[in-house]
């Protein structure tokens, strides 16, 4: 059987229900990681507290301690119910904060990796650039005006696989001094 929420919120004190009120979904969008934080701190306390007061009036009920006040507990069914109210809270703020640490993390990742070739590509169009000119600043060509030149077959795979541009490079520079000491002869 489910409680009504004026019955519920009568075992709690004012600051105590604003407490689980704010545990509401509507109210969670609102909170910051850094208030979230606070509020996992106090709804754990009053749990906490809550908890150790049942246990304390079990045992008065059972005769095994004294009990701390001139009347014995009799039952604790309103303090767990209360420290229930409060795990639940607590359950709601942990699993908001989790949320908004993992998509805080998934930001700082996309923000630390580099922009790839594909996605600036695509972002421009699937065109390069325009290139600065070395005098004065002046752009080159527009890309529209240049003849369509795109690179094919080996250049692109040179392109694609840094090793091989390494290895493409260390070949040119054979080839390159090669021709210098045949043009010596």
């Amino acid at each position: 059987m489910r409680t009504l929420p004026s019955k519920r919120m009568s075992l709690l004190t004012e600051r105590e229900a604003q407490l689980v009120l704010s545990s509401a979904p509507r109210n969670l969008a609102e909170l910051s990681p850094r208030e979230l934080r606070g509020r996992i701190q106090r709804a754990r306390r009053l749990m906490e507290k809550y908890q150790d007061a049942a246990q304390q009036q079990r045992r008065e009920a059972l005769r095994k301690t004294v009990p701390s006040r001139s009347r014995r507990a009799e039952g604790n069914r309103n303090t767990l119910q209360k420290a229930q109210y409060f795990a639940l809270t607590l359950e709601r703020f942990e699993k908001r904060l989790a949320l908004l640490e993992r998509k805080a993390q998934v930001r700082a990742r996309a923000a630390s990796r580099p922009a790839s070739r594909r996605t600036t590509r695509v972002a421009t169009g699937g065109r390069k650039p325009a290139r600065r000119t070395r005098a004065a600043g002046l752009t080159a060509k527009a890309p529209g005006q240049r003849k369509s030149r795109q690179k094919r077959g080996g250049a692109l795979k040179q392109a694609r696989f840094p090793g091989l541009k390494r290895k493409v490079a260390a070949s040119a520079r054979g080839r390159r001094t090669q021709g210098r000491k045949d043009s010596r002869r």
